[in-house]
């Protein structure tokens, strides 16, 4: 029996998704229990979803924003859309538990910063509604599929965001890993877990702990091709980026990564800088074991080209649109969308 064949064909609407506790960490890849948000999910028809998520109040790393007041972390929402597009994949899309999930472009928009304004008093929970094409197979084997999300708070539409991923299973990752690099990874666990270089101060890319902050070393070109340079530098031990032993820099981590380096050059205060928008392409996995340069270059209407270079080469580029927040004013909130500049 298949992963699909264990779940009813059609489910309840979205209205009836459940916020009650989180799902099996496996179905989103995770290891420790509090890094799963995902509570439900429910399937409207053939290549229709609708997954409910739970927002943290008090997590060490998506609740660390100097925004006051606090917007939904534009990371926790990426992970969100992460973790809606695998459940997908294992409870409908017949992906096997031990499949490895490649992402090759990834795509993300939030249009109503209004709605993603923190509530304070309760958890927030939002629906992330997720639209399965391009489906690619070998027999009943998926290599490949791109899942469009839409992020629903409140009942109002916040933002989009498109995964294109390629699904390789464990004897095929292997084999990917060993011929792009021509010799085994190290793991995560299996490196030092002391950092090197001078990290940026959090306040200016927005958070509140250092440990938080994976930039290092910055450095600005005087002749302004160029706004700034900086080394990456991912904790390995960081409970979030790494919630068990990986092989490469994730995804996750290089986009926190962008988003401080956007924020840093914009060149305005931290907590009034929000990444809106990303627009990533991952071309090599990038290595655990080299230095990694992070460079980002401005483009027109608050947008900066963020790239990641290692041993000379490209691995990965992600354009990110920053807005810029209102001071808090007599309610505090942020601007409507529209009147940032964008």
């Amino acid at each position: 029996m298949t992963l699909a064949e264990q779940e009813p064909a059609e489910a309840a609407p979205a209205a009836e998704l459940a916020y009650q506790r989180p799902v099996d960490r496996v179905l989103v890849h995770r290891r420790a229990v509090m890094e799963v948000f995902v509570t439900d999910a429910v399937r409207h028809g053939d290549d229709s979803f609708a997954v409910a998520v739970q927002a943290p109040r008090a997590h060490g790393y998506y609740n660390d924003h100097t925004q006051r007041p606090a917007l939904l972390d534009p990371l926790f929402l990426l992970e969100a859309a992460r973790q809606a597009v695998t459940v997908v994949a294992h409870r409908w899309l017949d992906v096997t538990y031990d499949t490895s999930f490649l992402i090759s472009d990834w795509t993300t928009e939030f249009t109503d910063l209004a709605a993603l304004r923190a509530r304070g008093d309760a958890p927030d929970e939002l629906v992330v509604e997720v639209t399965a094409r391009d489906l690619k197979r070998r027999g009943a084997r998926l290599l490949a599929a791109t899942l469009d999300c839409a992020f629903l708070v409140g009942g109002r539409r916040a933002g989009t965001s498109t995964v294109v991923a390629g699904y390789l299973s464990r004897d095929g990752y292997g084999a990917h890993r060993a011929k792009t690099r021509g010799s085994v990874p190290p793991l995560s666990s299996d490196l030092p877990a002391t950092r090197t270089g001078t990290p940026v101060a959090p306040a200016l890319v927005g958070r509140e702990r250092t440990e938080n902050v994976v930039l290092t070393d910055v450095t600005r070109d005087p002749d302004g091709t160029t706004a700034l340079r900086a080394v990456l530098d991912v904790p390995v031990r960081h409970a979030a980026m790494y919630d068990h032993p990986l092989d490469h820099v994730p995804a996750m981590a290089l986009m926190e990564a962008a988003r401080q380096a956007a924020v840093l050059a914009s060149g305005g205060p931290g907590e009034l800088r929000y990444a809106r928008a990303f627009d990533a392409t991952f071309r090599r996995f990038v290595e655990l074991d080299s230095p990694v340069t992070v460079s980002v270059a401005p483009r027109a209407g608050e947008r900066f080209t963020v790239d990641f270079l290692q041993d000379g080469e490209s691995l990965c580029t992600a354009e990110v649109r920053v807005a810029a927040l209102p001071a808090p004013g007599a309610d505090g909130a942020p601007a409507a969308p529209g009147t940032d500049g964008r």
